[in-house]
């Protein structure tokens, strides 16, 4: 009994994070409580400067940025000096895809689960496509028409996956251990080759603006 009681009070004498097994929110980690979270994939072809307030982000083509973060309300987002105006609702999380010529804004979830881990697949190209484990045996997401975007919470497991196009071609992709409390990325963009996926882990911006 005195040895159960011993464990009792260490284990309740833990910190928080001990308790949590050090995982957090993603975007907790970073950000101000309530704030609200934008991104830009560019898919335009050609390197583009990103602008939000003190925020500065440069990206090659096929590339996506760090979520930024700021508090709610109207902002003007600047891509190679071009402005695009937006109101931005506490805990809203976006991301937008440039062309070139205009922003298409993807609605992305406030995750903040320390259990799981969060998959989001922006199908870029030209044809559906679907996410799936690398034997084929799994949907893991989708299939989501071109354009479009989907997502699924996973447990913090190893996996390998693919993408497999409408068309029968199959994509595969790097072998990742998904932490808990992360969000992982599947970006399936068109390429002079044809279409092209990769998977990456998602961040948020940690410099203060």
């Amino acid at each position: 009994m005195r040895v159960w009681l011993m464990v009792l009070t260490m284990l309740l004498s833990l910190p928080g994070w001990a308790a949590q097994d050090g995982n957090e929110g993603l975007y907790e980690m970073a950000a101000p409580p309530d704030s609200a979270f934008v991104r830009v994939i560019n898919v335009s072809g050609e390197q583009v400067a990103v602008a939000m307030d003190d925020w500065r982000q440069s990206l090659s083509p096929g590339q996506a940025g760090d979520y930024l973060y700021r508090s709610e309300g109207a902002a003007q987002l600047q891509i190679n000096g071009k402005p695009f105006a937006f109101d931005f609702a506490r805990r809203s999380v976006q991301t937008l895809v440039f062309d070139g010529a205009s922003l298409v804004a993807h609605q992305d979830t406030y995750f903040s689960s320390r259990l799981k881990a969060l998959l989001v697949m922006y199908n870029l190209s030209a044809q559906p496509a679907t996410l799936k484990t690398s034997n084929g045996a799994v949907n893991v997401i989708g299939p989501l028409l071109a354009g479009s975007s989907g997502e699924r919470e996973i447990n913090g497991v190893k996996v390998s996956l693919r993408v497999t196009l409408n068309n029968g071609a199959n994509l595969p992709l790097e072998e990742v251990v998904l932490q808990r409390g992360r969000v992982y990325t599947v970006l399936v963009t068109p390429g002079s080759g044809g279409a092209q996926a990769r998977l990456e882990e998602t961040h948020v911006a940690t410099a203060t603006p």
